[in-house]
C-alpha cells in the first residue's frame, strides 16, 4: 500500500467507505459530507454510501456527489433487507477497501457482519440511541452486541464514550472523535423570515427546536415548558420542526394547552441553518444525546442556547458562558429559563458570541481530520 509525507506525517492512500442509511441531507450527513472533502484533499480515497429502498438517489449522496466525492447506492427491497449483507461484502471485496466506516444502529450491525472475512477493517461509530418502535429496538440490542466486537470503535463525544464503556465495550478501543463545524459554510447562508412565514408580530421572540420526533429528543417537555412560559411571557413563540413516531402525539398535546397559536410544530424543515438565522432561541430539550449537530449549528450563526445538560452537551455549552443548562425532564426549570433568556437580550449577544468563538476554536473539520486521520493509520497497522 503506498504512502507519501505530507508536513512531516506518512499518510497513507487508504481506501474507505462510509455507511450511512438516511433519506436526507441533515446534521449527521453534513458531518461525513464535509469530512470526505478534507480527506479527499489529504489523499485519502473516499467514498460515501447509502441504501435505496425505491430506487431514488438518497439526499446524502445527491449533495456529495455535486462536490466530486465518489458515492455508491446500495438497492434493497427494505431496511431490514438481509440481502444488504451480501451486496456490501461484495462491494468491499472487488473494491478493496481498506477501511469500513458505518454510521448508525441499522448500518453497524450490516457493516459488522458484511466485513468478516474480508481484509476491511470495520470500525463503526456510535453517535447514541433511540427509543422508536420494537424492531428499532431490537436493531439497538444488536448494536451494542456487535460494537463490542469492534476492534476500534469512534464516540462522539467523552459522554457517549462512558455510554459505550458501560454497555461492556473495551476504553481503550473507543476513540472520541466529537462532531465538527464549518462555520464559513453557514455565512453565506440567507435567514429565513420566520415571523412572516407563520404570520408572527414583529416584536415576538422566536423559539425554534429542531430534532427527530422521538421520546428521547423531549419536545413533550418542551410544549409543558412553552404553555408555563408563555404565561410569563405572552411575546414568545415557539416552532418545533421536525419529523418522527412522535410528531403527531406533540401535536396532540399542542392542541391541549392554552396557546396552540404560540406553539407550532410544522414538520420537517430542510433549511435548518436558514431558520436558526432566523431565529432568537434554541431549546434543545432532549433526554439524552451524543453531541447534537443542531446545538453546533446554532453556536456557529450565533444563536443563543437553552439546553438540557444530558450526554455530551455540557462539553460544549457552560452554563451561563457559552449557552444555559437546564436539568432533563424539567419543564418548570425549562420554562423559567427561557423566560429569563428570552427577557436579557445583552446577556443572549453575550453567550452567543462567547459561543461563536469556542466552537470556531475548537470545533474546526481540520480538527476532526487530524483525529480521523489519526485513527485510519492506527486500524490498519
Amino acid at each position: 500500500m503506498g504512502g507519501f509525507e505530507r508536513k512531516g506525517i506518512l499518510m497513507t492512500n487508504l481506501r474507505i467507505m462510509h455507511l450511512r442509511a438516511t433519506n436526507f441531507y441533515g446534521g449527521p450527513e453534513r458531518q461525513l459530507h464535509f469530512h470526505a472533502r478534507e480527506a479527499s484533499n489529504s489523499g485519502y480515497s473516499i467514498t460515501i454510501a447509502s441504501f435505496s429502498e425505491a430506487g431514488a438517489l438518497p439526499q446524502l449522496l445527491e449533495t456529495v456527489a455535486r462536490d466530486g466525492i465518489n458515492t455508491h447506492l446500495f438497492d434493497v427491497k427494505s431496511a431490514y433487507d438481509s440481502s444488504a449483507v451480501s451486496g456490501v461484502r461484495k462491494y468491499l471485496v472487488d473494491r478493496q477497501i481498506d477501511i469500513f466506516c458505518t454510521h448508525d444502529y441499522r448500518c453497524n450491525v450490516i457493516g459488522y457482519l458484511a466485513a468478516r472475512k474480508t481484509r476491511s477493517r470495520w470500525v463503526p461509530f456510535s453517535r447514541g440511541w433511540t427509543q422508536d418502535d420494537l424492531k428499532v429496538r431490537l436493531y439497538q440490542i444488536a448494536d451494542r452486541f456487535v460494537l463490542r466486537r469492534a476492534g476500534h470503535l469512534v464516540a462522539v463525544s467523552e459522554a457517549q464514550k462512558e455510554r459505550l464503556r458501560k454497555a461492556r465495550i473495551r476504553e481503550n478501543r473507543i476513540t472520541v472523535v466529537p462532531n465538527a463545524i464549518d462555520i464559513g459554510a453557514f455565512e453565506a447562508v440567507e435567514p429565513v423570515d420566520l415571523r412572516a412565514r407563520f404570520g408572527f408580530d414583529s416584536d415576538t421572540i422566536l423559539c425554534v427546536c429542531g430534532g427527530r420526533f422521538s421520546r428521547e429528543k423531549g419536545q413533550m417537555y418542551l410544549v409543558h415548558a412553552a404553555a408555563r412560559a408563555l404565561e410569563s411571557n405572552p411575546e414568545l413563540r415557539f416552532i418545533l420542526f421536525g419529523d418522527g413516531p412522535d410528531k403527531e402525539k406533540i401535536r396532540t398535546a399542542i392542541l391541549k394547552t392554552d396557546y396552540p397559536e404560540k406553539i407550532i410544530c410544522p414538520g420537517f424543515e430542510k433549511n435548518v441553518v436558514a431558520c436558526l438565522k432566523g431565529a432568537d432561541i434554541l431549546i434543545n430539550p432532549s433526554l439524552s444525546e451524543g453531541l447534537p449537530n443542531i446545538v453546533l449549528e446554532a453556536m456557529a450563526v450565533r444563536l443563543p442556547v437553552v439546553a438540557t445538560a444530558v450526554g455530551g452537551v455540557p462539553e460544549i455549552v457552560s452554563d451561563g458562558q457559552t449557552g444555559f443548562l437546564v436539568p432533563s425532564q424539567d419543564s418548570e426549570a425549562l420554562a423559567r429559563v427561557i423566560v429569563e433568556t428570552a427577557a436579557d437580550c445583552n446577556s443572549r449577544a453575550r453567550v452567543a458570541t462567547a459561543a461563536y468563538e469556542f466552537i470556531a476554536r475548537e470545533y474546526t473539520f481540520t480538527g476532526q481530520f487530524r483525529k480521523l486521520a489519526n485513527l485510519y493509520d492506527l486500524v490498519v497497522q
